[in-house]
């Protein structure tokens, strides 16, 4: 009785400490505050999607792999949230400028092995920026990564947190960057 007892109370944990992903949200922001760094200065911004697949979260139980895309637009969010950081700092953002800003986004992950004990999840961001400017061009890469873990079932809300918590550094590390600013203004 007790053996039955046991094998129903270690499949019920085993089913509670199941993963399943409803959504998972990124939705980066920048610190930016009015300031004229970059006034006089005119460009058009895009941000590609650049990475091989749309997953941002992935999960990995043995063999098992299963990969989801965010539920929101990651790419439309951090191409706002950069427009109105920039426009902050004075910058005019047009569309059909021939000065060519482009943020390509070349990892934004969240990639956790899951475990009965504990999760452990890798978070990687990169991002390329490029411009385009009078016949001459500038290349910079921002990187960040992260490790965390968890014991029994993974909390996609921390994993969503985590997971913007390190867009936001690599986007303020962008913002924060002196050289490409340069590069516009002369």
């Amino acid at each position: 009785m007790r053996a039955v007892f046991f094998a129903a109370a270690l499949a019920a944990c085993l089913v509670g400490c199941s993963n399943s992903v409803q959504s998972f949200i990124v939705s980066p922001q920048v610190l930016a505050t009015q300031s004229n760094e970059l006034t006089n200065v005119s460009f058009a911004l895009t941000v590609q999607d650049n990475r091989p697949n749309n997953a941002t979260l992935v999960m990995r139980d043995g063999d098992s792999v299963k990969s989801y895309p965010a539920t929101n637009d990651v790419i439309g969010q951090i191409q706002a949230t950069l427009t109105d950081a920039l426009k902050k700092r004075g910058a005019n953002v047009a569309a059909a400028d021939t000065t060519t800003v482009t943020i390509q986004i070349n990892q934004l992950e969240a990639n956790a092995e899951l475990s009965i004990a504990q999760h452990v999840v890798h978070n990687a961001v990169s991002v390329t920026l490029q411009i385009e400017k009078n016949g001459s061009s500038f290349n910079k890469s921002f990187n960040r990564s992260g490790k965390w873990s968890q014991p029994l079932k993974l909390d996609t809300a921390m994993a969503e947190r985590e997971l913007r918590v390190l867009t936001e550094q690599v986007l303020n590390d962008l913002m924060a960057d002196t050289t490409w600013q340069n590069f516009l203004r002369n």
